[in-house]
């Protein structure tokens, strides 16, 4: 789980197995410990909170680039 600054719990997603895109035609795994070294550990912790929640609502979401979702096949 990832606290905000008011240590508020945000979404979990990181038991899910995760997904990214260019352009929607092919997704390629990422994991979670990769997503969060790269992409992740940069972002503000108010963009946290709606990357976590988008992605757990079962959308995609676009961050530097890329689309991030949950595989779900």
């Amino acid at each position: 789980m990832t606290n905000d600054q008011f240590n508020i719990t945000m979404e979990d997603i990181s038991m899910y197995p995760l997904e990214r895109s260019a352009d929607y035609s092919f997704w390629e795994e990422i994991s979670f410990v990769e997503l969060n070294e790269s992409v992740l550990v940069n972002l503000s912790d108010e963009k946290l909170k709606t990357f976590f929640g988008v992605i757990r609502n079962g959308s995609a979401f676009k961050l530097n680039g890329y689309f991030y979702r949950i595989n779900t096949d």
